[in-house]
């Protein structure tokens, strides 16, 4: 019996949605990349539901329609502290974390890391199994109607155009 309140208190938060509001302006797309079609246009404040997360995506609802969204766009949760009960359970089971906060971010290489690097030279052979030829590189960019465009290097910490 005791499993299946569990059971009953998860399935409910499955169809919990976490409200949210956006920070900007933001386009809503049919799906969770940055060059997918743009269904509505959403603007700042405006409230959403969020029903999924991707990556650096979230899935929401808003006025009516559905679609994908920058997390970053989004501040997350109802803005009551102390939120309890079948929300706060739902929220662990959704994000891992029953808190109202969401924080999301690039995790990159630190400047000092990056200084004290060394060539790896086994990665760099498996990088080679992927080179194409010229002749191929060409014939996929004139299938895919791609045009060839010259761009100028910038001076390594300059800012500049190399010479």
């Amino acid at each position: 019996m005791r499993y299946l309140s569990l059971l009953a208190l998860f399935a409910a938060g499955l169809a919990w949605a976490e409200p949210g509001t956006l920070l900007k302006d933001t386009e809503l797309r049919a799906k969770p990349f940055g060059d997918a079609e743009v269904v509505a246009s959403l603007k700042a404040k405006d409230t959403v539901d969020l029903l999924a997360r991707k990556g650096a995506w979230a899935n929401v609802k808003a006025g009516g329609q559905s679609g994908w969204v920058r997390l970053l766009t989004v501040r997350t949760g109802s803005g009551q502290r102390g939120e309890a009960g079948v929300g706060a359970l739902a929220s662990v089971f959704r994000t891992g974390s029953s808190g109202n906060t969401v924080s999301t971010g690039v995790k990159g290489l630190s400047e000092e890391k990056l200084k004290n690097a060394q060539p790896d030279a086994e990665e760099a052979q498996k990088l080679d199994r992927f080179r194409q030829s010229e002749n191929s590189a060409r014939s996929f960019a004139k299938q895919a109607k791609l045009s060839a465009e010259k761009i100028d290097y910038l001076a390594p910490g300059s800012g500049e155009k190399a010479q």
